[in-house]
């Protein structure tokens, strides 16, 4: 093992914060940061690195930085399409220029639909961002609630029907028609103005509710056999379409807007362009989530609308995605931080969409280096998810190779089965197209030990070498509530890089065979007793910790759960801080 090798940490924080990881949403992304230490201690200058999970391309942009071509493949129409916006290479004058230059034909194509009065001086503005609420039907005595009119100062839900003093139950009652509530703009200071919704933001939704341009946008069906169909409650909610997500006005804008992109004449500005549009998708919907202090952002893992909700202003949105687009290609190509190698050179990183077990883009012993982050079991459904843009994209992923296990439907039965044998089928390709001697490092997460140990076996069965060359903890911070709240939710918040290497022909040796079952209480007790002297902020860092053991002492660790390590820390003294989700050491 070389030095490089050796210097790898077993812990690795790396923020989920820099403009190249906030310029686009993809589910599940690894920082460029946390992948460039990996690339540059299993790979020299100028080799070719592989990703066969590549998602939205991180891995590329990782390998470009360093100095290193890239050949990226996924199942993901969205993940390709994002890849190879980063990818794109533009003049940024030129690039803000066509940007300002759709937004300049979008406007004349939409009329007055963002134009309202402000109520301090009746001048005409144009809207920033209006506040929508659910309005719920009391079922004892019939009357409408416009749930933002009765929510505390704080953004507390009602307890009560402010009509009759039935105990409001959101789950069970039903709901009306969804009504603006507030609408903010420019004030006459250049300060933000909120102010009540007006009789000419009633016409103005109106005219767009009635628009025959609604007809006309992008839409995918959100069929019953998909997971999240289920998961997110489609059917009771009555959002089986994807264009069902935006609101008429922001539909129609986002229509215009997409026309007059895709006349631009130079393609790779086209891209460009096109990356920036779908970045903004998710809070140009219904999914944009109000609250009392700051927007919530969008959950890209489901498709929730929360009970209060904004219209955000598309082209304000859209802006900002130019803006960010533009300082994530001065990171990428060295024109801010630290001089990289790739500063000046063409991005030599390409994109297929090939399924992980059929690698027919790649010859045998032909790929110096893997870095992959395959699926996360039950966790997340990247297609089902990606139909939101892929709407737009007139490409739909085929989901029949997704490495996922469903827990509903049809599909639930053999789900593991069919888990196990497409991780099986990848990690034989990239043990066939790597060169002996190579190494593969796979991110991975998940809450149960008995898919770790999918993944182990996986690995031995397709050939690797028994003993890991490195494993390390990746934690990419924690941003969500449930994140923060890990000790009481069972969610956890760290992945595993996993580095495991392709034995020479000359000396590899039949010793993958021997996964044994390890002690799990043993290996929890230990990791307990050792915890005043690690690195462990949280309880995922501690069932992180326990399985980097038993992987290291080539076991599987079945019967794990992060439940259990919870169970143990309480029993031995130690609290979670229900605010912060960090471990607090008893005596």
């Amino acid at each position: 093992m070389s030095e490089q090798t050796i210097s790898l940490p077993e812990v690795m924080t790396v923020p989920r914060t820099d403009p190249i990881y906030n310029c686009h949403a993809y589910l599940t992304k690894v920082p460029v940061a946390a992948i460039t230490p990996f690339i540059e201690a299993f790979s020299k200058p100028g080799d070719t690195v592989v990703d066969f999970f590549a998602g939205s391309g991180m891995t590329g942009l990782a390998a470009h930085m360093i100095g290193r071509k890239a050949r990226l493949s996924d199942i993901s129409v969205l993940g390709q399409h994002i890849a190879n916006g980063y990818i794109a290479k533009v003049d940024a004058g030129a690039f803000r220029k066509a940007a300002e230059q759709c937004v300049e034909t979008t406007r004349k194509a939409i009329g007055d639909l963002y134009k309202t009065r402000r109520s301090s001086d009746d001048a005409e503005a144009e809207m920033i961002r209006t506040v929508w609420s659910f309005t719920y039907i009391c079922p004892s005595c019939g009357s409408e609630m416009v749930y933002f009119e009765h929510l505390s100062p704080s953004g507390a839900q009602p307890d009560t029907c402010p009509s009759c003093e039935q105990s409001f139950v959101r789950r069970s009652w039903k709901r009306s028609a969804d009504v603006p509530v507030e609408v903010v703009v420019s004030g006459e200071n250049g300060r933000q103005l909120t102010q009540s919704i007006a009789e000419i933001d009633h016409e103005r939704i109106r005219a767009a509710q009635e628009d025959g341009r609604l007809a006309r946008v992008p839409s995918h069906s959100i069929e019953a056999d998909r997971e999240m169909y289920s998961r997110s409650a489609l059917a009771k909610a009555g959002l089986t379409e994807t264009s069902k997500f935006f609101s008429p006005r922001n539909a129609i804008v986002l229509f215009e807007l997409w026309n007059a992109i895709s006349k631009v004449d130079d393609s790779a500005i086209r891209q460009k362009l096109l990356f920036a549009f779908t970045a903004v998708l998710p809070r140009a919907s219904r999914r944009y989530q109000w609250s009392a202090k700051r927007p919530l952002n969008a959950q890209n893992q489901t498709y929730y609308i929360s009970p209060v909700y904004y219209e955000w202003n598309v082209f304000e949105l859209f802006g900002r995605k130019i803006e960010a687009a533009i300082r994530a290609d001065d990171i990428i190509d060295g024109r801010e931080g630290p001089l990289l190698p790739a500063a000046s050179k063409q991005r030599e990183v390409s994109y297929d969409l090939a399924s992980a077990d059929r690698l027919e883009h790649l010859g045998a012993a032909s790929v110096d280096y893997i870095f992959t982050d395959p699926p996360f079991g039950s966790n997340i459904f990247y297609s089902d998810m990606s139909l939101f843009h892929e709407a737009w994209l007139g490409k739909t992923t085929d989901n029949t190779s997704e490495a996922v296990v469903h827990t509903t439907g049809k599909r639930k039965n053999g789900a593991e089965q069919r888990y196990h044998d497409l991780l099986l089928g990848a990690f034989r390709e990239g043990y066939r197209v790597l060169k002996p001697g190579g190494r593969m490092s796979v991110v991975f997460g998940n809450s149960s030990g008995r898919v770790w140990g999918l993944v182990q076996r996986a690995l031995r069965d397709a050939g690797f070498a028994a003993k890991p060359v490195h494993v390390a903890i990746l934690d990419k911070g924690q941003r969500s509530v449930k994140g923060l709240n890990s000790g009481s939710e069972g969610v956890v918040t760290v992945d595993l890089i996993m580095t495991v290497e392709k034995p020479e022909a000359s000396t590899a040796k039949d010793d993958s065979r021997g996964l044994s079952n390890g002690d799990t209480q043993h290996l929890i007790n230990a990791a307990i007793q050792e915890l005043p002297s690690i690195e462990a902020k949280n309880p995922s860092h501690l069932y992180g910790r326990i399985l980097s053991k038993a992987i290291q002492e080539h076991v599987v660790l079945d019967d794990l759960h992060l439940g259990d390590v919870l169970v143990a820390l309480r029993k031995a003294g130690h609290t979670i801080d229900p605010k912060t989700g960090t471990l607090r050491l008893g005596a």
